[in-house]
């Protein structure tokens, strides 16, 4: 997702703005990032084309050290609250997915092991039922890892006076 910020300060440079996830496929499992072009696009991109002319044919990027890709201290503010609202954004649409098909599944799926490999007796349901919890925990400790990560993004927007999502 650094990457992903540092990339979408560079695309701002050239007139093009992050928005978020795509409203259509915010549902869906895969999400979607979207840019939109801002109205002096041109202009922007025209300037920045003109302060680095090797941009586009590998050389430095705006805001960027050339190689490896690595943020200069004075885009590094901006790059840090993109990757927050990118952030935001992804954390949320994994926040969004459900659980319960996970919580159904598992179990299933250790059964249909343990059947077909002709280990369904005291022994392996006992194995079965250990691994489960394993992924049980395994699940519970994403989702408090993810409220956290999204809160503390949050806190940084909040402090910076960027209201997001929009």
């Amino acid at each position: 997702m650094w990457k992903f910020a540092q990339f979408a300060y560079v695309a701002e440079q050239y007139g093009y703005r992050y928005s978020g996830l795509d409203p259509e496929l915010r549902d869906s499992d895969t999400p979607f990032f979207v840019f939109r072009a801002l109205p002096d696009a041109r202009e922007r991109a025209a300037v920045t084309r003109a302060r680095f002319p090797g941009a586009l044919a590998g050389g430095r990027l705006p805001g960027m050290r050339a190689w490896p890709v690595l943020t200069l201290p004075e885009a590094r503010g901006e790059v840090r609250l993109l990757h927050a609202r990118i952030a935001i954004d992804y954390f949320g649409a994994l926040g969004r997915q459900r659980l319960r098909p996970w919580l159904v599944g598992i179990p299933v799926v250790l059964l249909f092991f343990l059947l077909v490999n002709g280990e369904l007796h005291v022994r392996g349901l006992t194995v079965a039922a250990g691994a489960a919890a394993a992924l049980f925990l395994v699940l519970a400790a994403s989702r408090i890892f993810v409220r956290r990560r999204l809160a503390t993004h949050q806190r940084l927007l909040g402090r910076s006076g960027v209201r997001w999502p929009p």
